[in-house]
């Protein structure tokens, strides 16, 4: 009663570079009032693997008020923060907390998660003179004073991020802030603005490029088929449903090779009489021991894009087509090869090329 084996070998590793800080433009053009600033911190590395998520990270902002050209200057900003539309909901679960001001200024919103989901009703900012709540998260800085010393302040935030966030793969986290401005003095004085600007605040985080994988079915097994003829009168094959199944934040690779190039054999087989043929298809690639005869030989290999980190990753199907039966073999039950799937995450660089989870057998 020969039988097919599988052995699945999976390889899950994590690829970081190091992120500096960047300068955060935090003005839209069409605004009089606003605030610009720069984040600082020691870089941190979050793997979305890991069942603790990204510890508190400390991180300082540097944000000076725009003074425009009627004389006036910036006073009140109420501003929070929420994800690019790149990044969308993936974010969603982060928390990034003010905890300290350092200069000529008031604050308010201190210890209150100024970061909002995708799709959370936004806090209202406007008039100025309202305050954050719990049930209304955002930061209020009041700039007290009316000189050049006065127009720079500095933030500390606390900033973590949960396990399991289905990040891209990125050197920094940049999200998009929403704010409520006045102007006090000048031209413009008491008028009151508002706005919003991509990457305002882009954080030295680094996500890394890693996955999780394993394999999900029952064995590749044709069961007996000792009395199935050398050529098979109709198609055996084995269970569609088995898959390998993968979780990543980023692009990766995937190859598979046959240990006796697509032959079940017997154990020190001697000839043709003590081995059977089958084919393969995996990621859309149909192999046999005529396309790949060398035992071992890589025989499959793809670039994968992203897999994501939902729930439902990516299935990437297998399924073995028997090509000769049983009937006339030497019998026994311990006919097999073994296959090796070797799944690699690529750097945040690298895009992939292939949708792999889109690919069907047979």
């Amino acid at each position: 009663m020969p039988s097919f084996a599988k052995t699945i070998r999976t390889l899950a590793a994590a690829i970081g570079l190091a992120a500096a800080s960047l300068a955060t433009a935090a003005q839209a053009q069409t605004t009089q009032c606003g605030v610009t600033g720069s984040a600082t911190a020691s870089p941190a590395v979050y793997d979305p693997f890991n069942p603790s998520g990204l510890a508190t990270t400390n991180i300082t902002m540097n944000l000076t008020r725009v003074n425009n050209s009627g004389g006036g200057d910036t006073r009140i900003v109420n501003f929070y923060l929420k994800a690019n539309s790149s990044t969308g909901t993936a974010a969603d679960g982060a928390s990034i907390v003010p905890t300290a001001v350092i200069g000529q200024a008031s604050i308010e919103g201190t210890g209150l998660n100024i970061f909002y989901n995708y799709n959370t009703p936004p806090p209202t900012l406007l008039p100025v003179t309202l305050s954050p709540s719990g049930s209304s998260r955002f930061l209020k800085i009041n700039f007290t004073g009316n000189n050049a010393g006065s127009d720079t302040v500095q933030v500390v935030f606390t900033v973590s991020l949960p396990a399991n966030l289905d990040l891209n793969a990125v050197q920094n986290l940049a999200f998009d802030a929403y704010f409520g401005c006045n102007i006090q003095g000048g031209q413009s004085n008491g008028r009151e603005f508002s706005g919003s600007f991509e990457n305002a605040v882009v954080f030295p985080v680094t996500v890394l490029s890693a996955l999780r994988t394993y394999y999900a079915g029952t064995a590749l097994a044709f069961g007996d088929i000792s009395t199935v003829p050398p050529v098979p009168l109709t198609t055996i094959r084995t269970n569609p449903s088995n898959y390998v199944f993968v979780q990543s934040s980023g692009a990766y690779q995937v190859s598979l090779s046959s240990q006796n190039a697509f032959k079940m054999k017997r154990p020190s087989a001697t000839g043709p009489n003590e081995e059977i043929r089958y084919s393969l298809k995996f990621l859309g690639d149909t192999r046999d021991n005529t396309s790949t005869p060398t035992p071992g030989a890589v025989a499959i290999n793809h670039s994968c894009i992203r897999a994501g980190l939902a729930t439902a990753g990516q299935q990437l199907p297998i399924q073995a087509t028997l090509q000769e039966g049983g009937q006339g073999k030497n019998p026994g039950i311990d006919y097999q090869d073994i296959l090796t799937v070797t799944i690699t995450p690529l750097a945040y660089t690298v895009a992939g090329t292939d949708d792999c989870g889109a690919y069907t057998v047979p």
